[in-house]
């Protein structure tokens, strides 16, 4: 569940032939024997979003497996909170408003009141975990709810026998806890600077990608690129994209036909799965 206004540093750079009817985009990639089709999700949606159509029906059905970031399921979720409460909780003895400037955590302090996050729960999370914290209750009291989002929705719906994933918990969970404190506190600050208009940021972006529309996505991101450090978005956005590549350049040599659920932003931009494929030799053409 990476936070999606990171992909805030990508530019606009996808190769593609816009269809007609507006949908969240849909890219078929090729080789001269075998395809796989990408599909750019939102983790967090509200009630009666339309966001499904016939095509990505007809592609799910027809799927040998069906990608996504990580496991989100039930049988999943202890690992995960386990995870988050052992590297997202400080663990030497320093609590938030050690780590911060005081200017910074009156911000917290105002956020948390806001939204109703109890501070003291806040003070003994490392900045990456209180600034995912502060942002999903602040869209979860919008209504944007993680069991509506794409992913979720689509994992619970498909045998488990087709479910594949590109990473385990513990390796997504170490990109937002594996950046040095600085990064961490950077993405605290982007946070809490967009925190009065978070909710109308994700309404934007949640409309841009329902109508189909990577240009007007790709802007809206870049609106909030320079709140975060260029490492952290090497972190969480490039290097996954390119360890994405690998596994999915594997797909084809081996000709297994899937269809691949990740954020909307990776499939954007010069670092972006779709170009990084491109690259590689193999076709890429937006399909919806």
């Amino acid at each position: 569940m990476i936070i999606r206004k990171l992909i805030a540093a990508l530019t606009l750079a996808v190769s593609a032939t816009l269809p007609a009817a507006s949908a969240p985009a849909l890219w078929k990639v090729h080789d001269a024997d075998s395809a796989i089709w990408l599909f750019g999700s939102i983790h967090l949606l509200p009630e009666d979003t339309e966001w499904r159509t016939a095509a990505l029906e007809k592609i799910m059905a027809k799927a040998d497996v069906v990608y996504f970031e990580t496991d989100l399921g039930l049988e999943a979720q202890p690992e995960i909170i386990a995870l988050t409460m052992e590297h997202g909780f400080a663990r030497d003895g320093r609590l938030l408003n050690e780590r911060i400037d005081a200017g910074l955590m009156a911000k917290v302090r105002d956020a948390a009141g806001l939204y109703g996050v109890p501070v003291p729960t806040l003070l003994a999370m490392r900045p990456w975990l209180a600034a995912s914290t502060i942002s999903v209750t602040a869209l979860a009291q919008a209504g944007y709810d993680p069991n509506l989002g794409v992913d979720l929705t689509l994992q619970n719906e498909i045998d488990r026998d087709r479910l594949r994933f590109f990473e385990t918990a513990a390796e997504q969970i170490g990109f937002l806890a594996g950046g040095d404190e600085a990064s961490e506190v950077a993405m605290l600050e982007g946070t809490l600077a967009e925190a009065d208009r978070l909710v109308e940021m994700l309404d934007e972006m949640k409309a841009a990608w329902a109508d189909g529309n990577p240009e007007a996505l790709a802007d809206l991101f870049m609106a909030d690129a320079g709140a975060y450090v260029d490492a952290f978005i090497e972190i969480l956005i490039n290097q996954r994209n390119r360890n994405w590549v690998d596994q999915i350049e594997t797909l084809l040599d081996k000709n297994e036909e899937a269809l691949i659920v990740v954020g909307a932003g990776h499939l954007l931009g010069e670092m972006s799965v779709v170009k990084l494929l491109e690259e590689k030799g193999f076709s890429a053409e937006r399909i919806q």
